[in-house]
């Protein structure tokens, strides 16, 4: 298996083996003052063969801020290929921001592979 895109949405699940997504491909989110992350679901776009039908993958992300430095904790989970399909929904996760806001980026791997896929997002803190 191998990621090739990812990206965050309001609402994202699978339904009769394809995929609904609602609000998809965000650019910006708002979050209140003083918010440690912001909630989300998230879709990975993947190559996937029979051969990993059965397997078991660690899906990782990596947070970093808009200064470069990485945000923790990320966010990071196991999984079983149950089919051969081209798609990974991950609902409700909670993701690390730094709380002043600013331009992040969401690297998304698969743990033990070199590829990456990176998800910037703009950050936007909602002022009273």
């Amino acid at each position: 298996m191998r990621l090739t895109a990812a990206f965050f949405a309001n609402h994202a699940e699978v339904v009769d083996h394809m995929l609904n997504v609602q609000g998809a491909f965000w650019k910006t989110t708002v979050v209140a003052v003083g918010s440690p992350g912001f909630r989300s679901c998230a879709v990975v776009l993947c190559d996937m063969d029979a051969d990993d039908v059965g397997q078991q993958f660690s899906l990782h992300i990596d947070a970093q801020g808009p200064m470069g430095h990485q945000l923790t904790p990320a966010f990071a989970t196991d999984f079983t290929v149950e089919s051969p399909s081209m798609f990974l929904c991950f609902t409700s996760m909670a993701l690390p921001i730094d709380p002043e806001g600013g331009r992040h980026v969401y690297t998304f791997r698969i743990a033990g592979q070199h590829h990456r896929v990176d998800v910037p997002l703009a950050v936007r803190v909602k002022r009273a």
